[in-house]
């Protein structure tokens, strides 16, 4: 395994992906403390568990035809679509805020970099700036919400 020559990497490239660091981390961060203050962080953890096990029996009863456990995990169904809901109203404020981020980099970004590449490829060649910030957020984005604890709901 050779090892990479990051001073032929344009500075575009890790100047973009820095700038999604740095928004994810500031996103994470935000919905954390939003988290901790309409939820509470254990119960946040708790419902987001007891959620999971119930979707994951919910499935087990539909793929072996088990009507009884199915009746059974309706009773529950509009317990679970309250903690559904209560989880995501942290979420809810937080997307404007994601907007308005990406509102600020678009503007940004496009007018210092153009359509000119940021990133190049291996067999794929030149990226522009908005695809890049995509695929550096969406990346970074995942492993920041993996790292401190928050993960989609399901």
């Amino acid at each position: 395994m050779s090892a990479i020559d990051i001073s032929i990497m344009p500075i575009s490239t890790t100047i973009v992906l820095l700038i999604t660091v740095a928004v994810s981390l500031i996103n994470m961060t935000i919905n954390r403390l939003l988290i901790n203050r309409m939820v509470g962080w254990e119960e946040y953890k708790t419902m987001r568990t007891e959620i999971a096990e119930h979707n994951a029996q919910k499935m087990q009863a539909l793929r072996a035809n088990d009507k009884k456990m199915i009746e059974k995990l309706k009773k529950k169904d509009a317990q679970i679509a309250r903690m559904q809901m209560k989880m995501s109203k942290p979420q809810l404020l937080l997307f404007p805020i994601g907007f308005v981020y990406l509102l600020i980099w678009y503007l940004f970004l496009i007018p210092v970099y153009g359509a000119n590449p940021v990133a190049i490829v291996p067999g794929i060649g030149g990226i522009p700036v908005f695809y890049w910030y995509l695929l550096c957020s969406f990346s970074f984005g995942t492993l920041i919400s993996k790292f401190m604890g928050i993960t989609p709901i399901e």
